[in-house]
């Protein structure tokens, strides 16, 4: 029974750890993908405002 709670134990803190990893690497990779979307908008707001003459 020691067994099986410690393995379980183990478990939890393993997905935690896991967690702790994978998580702030996905909100990195969402935070960039958004950031290019924005400059993205940015500048085809400046090539609709700056019509070349």
């Amino acid at each position: 029974m020691e067994l099986i709670n410690q393995t379980l134990i183990m478990s939890f803190l393993g997905i935690i750890a896991a967690s702790c990893v994978v998580f702030p690497i996905l909100f990195l990779v969402q935070k960039h993908k958004q950031h290019k979307k924005l400059i993205e908008t940015l500048k085809e707001i400046e090539k609709k405002l700056i019509k070349p003459s």
